[in-house]
């Protein structure tokens, strides 16, 4: 890894012939301005002195990231007592504890994410959020299995593919904490596979829930699955040309319209259920 001090924050010319045929990195341990060569495998790491000075004044590491999954923690934190109140009006734990499983969930991975995303503290301590940040996501996809699991389905069918999702998301954790810088296809392979397993539970599903709780459930779906293929893809021209907002915050809003989408189908058919 190579390291270049500029001596003050003056804006770096990249016509300079250090940095042709590189592009920055948004999603970086411990990095200040951050380039990786487009042909060759090595990072050039941009470090003011001026910012080393100024090691205490807070910035946010990727403010569209974390503003967007902020906002969505905030929401979630919002929308759980009426979640887990609609649930309470069936008298029936198991319904509570399935939706209050489903909801911090929900809050647990955009917690995660906003942290991630906002604190530039260490190449180690990022690496720990990192991993808490993937690590979430696979419980956010079984804490959403549970209540359509528990409540909806409420037979073997249920039973057993909540069992293998969970045992998926154990995997997927472990895998994360051992391999947190696999390739992005690789991860979102992974959650393809757990949130697409319901498909085997489909006529169940459609059995137990109206149509339109159906419709929520698969537009959910294909809003996390859009989601996982525009991570995989992270365009690099795309986010080039659009610095602060590019495809990974895309791909928050890809998460947070998925998020919605079973939190009205949980509330409105299987929390009362």
């Amino acid at each position: 890894m190579d390291y270049l001090r500029p001596m003050n924050n003056s804006t770096i010319n990249l016509d300079n012939s250090i940095f042709k045929n590189t592009f920055r990195l948004r999603d970086t341990y411990g990095g200040n301005s951050v380039y990786r060569h487009k042909k060759e495998n090595h990072i050039i790491r941009l470090i003011s002195f001026d910012k080393l000075k100024e090691k205490g004044n807070f910035r946010l590491k990727d403010p569209g990231s974390a503003i967007t999954h902020l906002i969505a923690m905030i929401i979630a934190i919002i929308a759980m007592p009426a979640m887990v109140y609609q649930a309470s009006t069936t008298n029936n734990i198991v319904n509570v504890i399935s939706v209050t499983v489903f909801m911090l969930s929900m809050i647990a991975l955009y917690a995660a994410s906003t942290t991630y995303h906002s604190y530039d503290i260490s190449a180690s301590a990022n690496k720990i959020l990192k991993k808490l940040d993937h690590s979430m996501i696979p419980v956010l996809i079984a804490g959403s299995y549970t209540p359509i699991c528990l409540v909806a389905l409420h037979n073997t069918v249920g039973y057993v593919m909540l069992s293998i999702v969970w045992g998926l998301a154990l995997v997927a954790i472990a895998f994360k904490l051992l391999w947190v810088t696999c390739p992005k296809w690789v991860s979102s392979v992974i959650y393809l596979i757990m949130g697409w397993t319901c498909v085997m539970a489909f006529p169940q599903i459609l059995a137990a829930v109206p149509l339109t709780g159906f419709i929520w459930l698969f537009a959910g779906g294909v809003m996390y699955s859009v989601g996982a293929i525009i991570y995989a893809l992270k365009p690099v021209k795309f986010d080039m040309a659009h610095p602060n907002f590019g495809s990974h915050e895309i791909f928050h809003l890809f998460v947070m319209a998925g998020s919605l989408c079973h939190y009205i189908m949980i509330f409105t058919y299987v929390a009362t259920m």
